[in-house]
């Protein structure tokens, strides 16, 4: 294949050494992936940050009006405390109820995202531009309603949180309630990055694919928690960089969601997606593989794998001899 077919198709996902030579972890797979299309993240990305700029615009513009807050001014007030904090949970409200719409709108090209990451997270060819088309085409229905539902949960938390929280002031019963509105919502965020690669990938009706994702996730839970926790370190940053006022750390995360960190939050998702997939769905639908883009056990493998449970036995019988 010459250098101008390979600029227009794309890199095979095969590649031209043994199956020997293939990543044998997921991680490996994921660094090698990374590094094989790091400018075609950048493309990706350019393509979810046209749906996402309402959102950034939106969040910039709401920064601005409480940074704008007297705030020295405010607390010389009579209960100069509660007023402050009565205006920023003013602007708080104001910023989720506008974010609505702008969140609702990002769900079809999350889906088409989500299809060209799924592919280069099992190391498999994909079109960029044309599979995410597609994928946006074909699944903007159940992908609108995921991101409206993403939409109204912080205010429908917010507002929750806000009314049981004054109760539980007075009663000790209302934290019950409180509990539940914080587990529903972390447990749809620790959901929302199986949502995605699961409906690109299989045909579910929408209540199954919930269902899915849920049980998937309990089943999960640290490692969706840790997919979360790596696409959220960025976000960490930029908030410390605000409350510091620190512009150079504001600048730089920026920049990295405006050239890299959707799409890279993506491939994250996908690369722990697939490997529950395959643990979870995979073996039990028919013709489906599993292990797409890692190295198949050989023999050797799982000899040595033989191996190491004989020596870990020898040494439970050594220490059992020792204790008598």
């Amino acid at each position: 294949m010459g250098f101008f077919d390979r600029l227009y198709y794309g890199k095979a996902g095969k590649r031209d050494y043994s199956e020997m030579d293939m990543p044998k972890t997921r991680v490996s797979l994921f660094f090698l992936v990374l590094k094989d299309h790091f400018f075609d993240l950048i493309k990706v990305n350019f393509l979810q940050l046209v749906f996402w700029i309402p959102f950034l615009l939106w969040t910039y513009l709401n920064l601005i009006a409480i940074q704008s807050i007297d705030v020295d001014t405010v607390l010389a007030m009579e209960n100069g405390a509660q007023e402050l904090v009565g205006r920023i949970s003013s602007y708080l409200v104001m910023w989720l109820l506008g974010l609505i719409p702008c969140v609702a709108i990002t769900g079809p090209s999350s889906a088409g995202a989500a299809y060209i990451m799924r592919n280069w997270a099992r190391d498999q060819h994909a079109f960029l531009f044309s599979d995410y088309k597609d994928a946006f085409k074909s699944n903007w229905k159940a992908a609108l309603a995921v991101s409206s539902f993403t939409a109204f949960l912080p205010v429908l938390a917010y507002t929750a949180i806000a009314y049981y929280g004054q109760l539980a002031a007075s009663s000790m019963m209302m934290v019950a309630p409180l509990i539940v509105v914080f587990s529903a919502t972390l447990m749809w965020t620790l959901m929302l990055p199986l949502i995605y690669p699961m409906m690109i990938g299989y045909e579910l009706r929408f209540k199954h694919l919930i269902k899915n994702a849920f049980l998937m996730a309990a089943a999960r839970l640290p490692q969706m928690a840790l997919a979360r926790l790596i696409t959220a370190i960025p976000v960490a940053v930029l908030l410390i960089g605000l409350y510091l006022g620190n512009g150079v750390t504001v600048l730089i995360v920026s920049l990295y969601y405006l050239l890299f960190g959707f799409a890279f939050s993506r491939l994250v998702y996908a690369s722990f997606a697939n490997g529950i997939f395959d643990k979870y769905l995979n073996p039990h639908i028919e013709g489906a593989q599993v292990n797409q883009g890692l190295r198949p056990k050989s023999e050797e493998d799982e000899l040595f794998a033989d191996d190491e449970e004989d020596d870990e036995d020898e040494e439970e019988i050594g220490d059992d001899e020792d204790e008598d």
